[in-house]
């Protein structure tokens, strides 16, 4: 079947949140590297815990953030994703699934504390998969997913009904119509609106706290199933201490994990204009 180009353009709102965001790391990364002088070098970003602030390293802390952030967006990008289509595409417009939709989307509202509460009682406890970095990625991802869940949406309604319609035309199936017209469309927006759920839940300290991150851990997890470890938390812990040194190394802490939510956006903005040139 021919592939319909679609002219949409890329979200207003995303770019200016975007750009909003990106100038506001890059003021925050200014202030915390005068704070953090003399910290940043390999050691330190390979290092391990220690009580001794010279000795201490982020090395666990960083691996298990990028543990984190991968299994957040394999968990929450598909389910989120997915839902949107079958709210869109699928299911029947009556009052109780409108109800059961705007429910989903107010969680996007929920302080991460609630879902840190709710990550104890489903995964550490329920599941029994304890404080690992499997149960904070599955933790993540409940938080993740309302703003995936909304922004898929949104995205998915911008797409003209015309290209639906010309599609059916042409003899396509329902599913034929979202897989090769309708998700391809809405790439960008569906993109943007990971990238930045992934950004806010990558710097989420208290849902990992609440579920037991580890506060000194001297290894990096190797698997999902080690013990949970996160630069938020490493933050929070060194931020905590009142030996000297220690102010510093959680200012370089932020330094890095502030440098990763950057890395991230840029990663995010081209990939979204690399779609968008991709559906026209």
């Amino acid at each position: 079947m021919k592939r319909f180009r679609h002219h949409g353009p890329v979200s207003a709102a995303g770019s200016v949140a975007a750009s909003v965001t990106l100038a506001t790391a890059m003021t925050l990364i200014a202030i915390l590297l005068v704070q953090a002088r003399g910290v940043l070098d390999f050691g330190f970003l390979l290092g391990t815990p220690s009580r001794f602030a010279a000795q201490a390293g982020i090395g666990p802390a960083l691996a298990g953030t990028l543990w984190l952030t991968l299994l957040t967006a394999a968990i929450a990008c598909p389910v989120g994703v997915g839902a949107a289509v079958y709210f869109e595409e699928y299911a029947p417009r009556t009052r109780t699934m409108l109800a059961i939709e705007s429910a989903v989307a107010n969680l996007a509202g929920v302080p991460p504390l609630v879902f840190g509460v709710a990550g104890l009682a489903l995964f550490v406890r329920g599941l029994g998969l304890g404080s690992t970095v499997l149960a904070g990625g599955l933790t993540l991802a409940m938080l993740a997913l309302p703003t995936v869940l909304v922004t898929s949406q949104e995205a998915i309604r911008q797409v003209p009904t015309g290209v639906r319609a010309a599609a059916y035309a042409l003899g396509a199936t329902r599913w034929e119509v979202i897989r090769r017209q309708v998700l391809p469309a809405a790439a960008p927006g569906i993109v943007t609106g990971l990238t930045l759920a992934l950004a806010r839940t990558a710097g989420a300290a208290a849902p990992l706290l609440v579920i037991g991150a580890a506060s000194f851990i001297t290894y990096a997890p190797g698997t999902p199933g080690d013990p949970l470890t996160a630069l938020p938390t490493r933050v929070f812990a060194w931020s905590a201490r009142s030996q000297p040194g220690f102010t510093a190394l959680a200012a370089g802490a932020g330094v890095v994990l502030l440098a990763l939510l950057l890395v991230l956006h840029l990663a995010g903005m081209a990939l979204r204009r690399r779609l968008a040139g991709a559906a026209r």
